[in-house]
Formats: C-alpha cells, sequence, structure tokens
C-alpha cells in the first residue's frame, strides 16, 4: 500500500470513524458514493481535516459519513454516542414510540430516506471541500432540505416533538449557552453574534456566582458534620485544617478549604496563592 494511503486510513481511524461502510459479516457495504475504500478514505479524510476547526462543520461529520457509505442517517451518531439530526433520532425505537410513529408511517419513511440519501450523494459529490469558508452551510443546507421533505411525512404534533427531543439530545452533550449560539438553534432563533457573546459573558458569571453557592453550601454540610463530633475532636480537626490557604487549581480558579470555611465563616486570616489573590 502507499504511504499516502497509509496515512489516510490512520487519520480517519484515529478521528474514530471506520475506514469504509462493512456489512456484519464482513464484506463491503452497497449503496455508499464510493466503488473502493481509497476512494472513501480521502473523501472522509478531506472533510475531517476541513473539520479540524470548525465545530460547526465537525458535528455535521456523522451525517456526512451517514451519507458516503449509504447506512440510514444517524447510524453514525448512534454508534460514537454523539448528537443525532432530526432524520437519525428516528432510527431509536423508542423515540418513534415517544412521538406515536406508526410501522407503516416509519416504512414509508425508510422508503423515503432511501431515495433521498442518494440524492444527498449525489449533492455531497459536488462539493469543494477545500471551500471551507461555505462548507458548513452548503451541507447544512443539503440536511435541511432532507428534514424539510421527510417532515411532510409526519404528522405535525410528531414534527414538533421530533424537535422538542433533538433540543434534548443537543443539551445532553453541550450547556445550554453552546445549544443556543450554534446552528441551528442559533439560526431557528435569529441570535446575532451580538446575543451570542452577552449570553458567554453572562453564562461566566453566573458559573462563577454558582460556585460561591456551592461553596455556601459545602460550608453547611462540613459544620453539620462536625457538630456530630464532641468539642474536643471538633477543635482537634481545625487544629489539623489550620488557617486558611487558597490553592488554583488548573483553570485558574481558587479553592479554599480551612478551619474558617469549617465554621461557615471567612476568618480573614488566609494566605493567597497566584496572581490577584
Amino acid at each position: 500500500m502507499k504511504i499516502n494511503q497509509i496515512l489516510v486510513c490512520l487519520f480517519v481511524f484515529a478521528l474514530a470513524v471506520p475506514c469504509f461502510g462493512q456489512e456484519k459479516d464482513g464484506k463491503e457495504g452497497k449503496g455508499g458514493m464510493f466503488d473502493s475504500k481509497e476512494e472513501y478514505g480521502n473523501f472522509i479524510g478531506s472533510a475531517k481535516r476541513a473539520s479540524a476547526e470548525n465545530p460547526e462543520l465537525r458535528s455535521l461529520i456523522p451525517l456526512i459519513n451517514d451519507i458516503a457509505q449509504g447506512q440510514p442517517i444517524g447510524s453514525t451518531a448512534a454508534r460514537y454516542g454523539t448528537a443525532s439530526s432530526e432524520l437519525g433520532l428516528l432510527s431509536n425505537p423508542r423515540i418513534r414510540e415517544d412521538i406515536e410513529m406508526v410501522d407503516d408511517q416509519y416504512r414509508e419513511f425508510q422508503d423515503r430516506q432511501r431515495t433521498l440519501q442518494k440524492e444527498m450523494a449525489e449533492q455531497l459529490r459536488e462539493i469543494d471541500f477545500t471551500d471551507t469558508e461555505n462548507l458548513a452551510s452548503q451541507i447544512k443546507e443539503i440536511r435541511d432540505s432532507a428534514e424539510r421533505e421527510m417532515n411532510e411525512l409526519l404528522l405535525p404534533h410528531q414534527v414538533k416533538r421530533l424537535r422538542q427531543l433533538r433540543m434534548q439530545s443537543l443539551l445532553q452533550r453541550r450547556d445550554l449557552v453552546q445549544v443556543l449560539t450554534s446552528d441551528p438553534i442559533k439560526s431557528d432563533l435569529k441570535i446575532t453574534d451580538e446575543q451570542s457573546q452577552e449570553l458567554r459573558d453572562y453564562q461566566v458569571q453566573m458559573q462563577e456566582d454558582l460556585q460561591r453557592e456551592i461553596a455556601k453550601l459545602q460550608d453547611k454540610a462540613r459544620s453539620r458534620l462536625l457538630s456530630k463530633l464532641n468539642p474536643s475532636q471538633k477543635k482537634e480537626v481545625e487544629e489539623m485544617i489550620g488557617d486558611t490557604f487558597v490553592f488554583q487549581n488548573a483553570r485558574g480558579n481558587a479553592k479554599g478549604n480551612a478551619k474558617g470555611k469549617l465554621e461557615g465563616k471567612a476568618k480573614g486570616k488566609g494566605k493567597a496563592f497566584g496572581k490577584g489573590k
């Protein structure tokens, strides 16, 4: 095997995406975009390299892989535990049960998806993966167009519930601010870049406030625990700990643990560790 082929396969393997679609018996799968592992490796390698510094595009890689291999949309996301598209969620029988999707309806959905996937594959072939500026938007348009068409097979209440489940799926892997400031939610809500930055800044402040509240609760919990000791034991524990020393973790956040905290109040004797403390 040529050196460049080896490098491509190693690169793809390291990014946790299989090198080529295969059936369970080990034979090459049918219905994908490519006739060989080399073609697939070059294609998915290009997609991965383009997504290296583009989180939005990186989130679309499972969809790209499914289309490239001709496998049901959502297969890659399910295999690697990543958030799936609305189309992909329907591969989960519990999701179909939740949205009250009957078997006949799902069979019709599967038939249409197979046809639609071939169309998506042809569109994907035409994309220039060197155009990193517009790459994510082009792939999203392919996905969104497919979702709009497939949603026509669903009843209004099913479409609404499926979107709710998609949102919950995203929140399983990202925090609310990340979801709100990334597509598709950012575009759906028409959240501006300025609003996105305000949300991120406010999140930082909220996290700091939350940490302070957590510290207070920890102080109360420690005091309640120490109240179970007799006065002599409690005094000995306080002597073991001594005055406050503020440690910093790897992220630069300060953490204190001292006799004063055990009493639920600051003694004011602490020695600071780290710049500005």
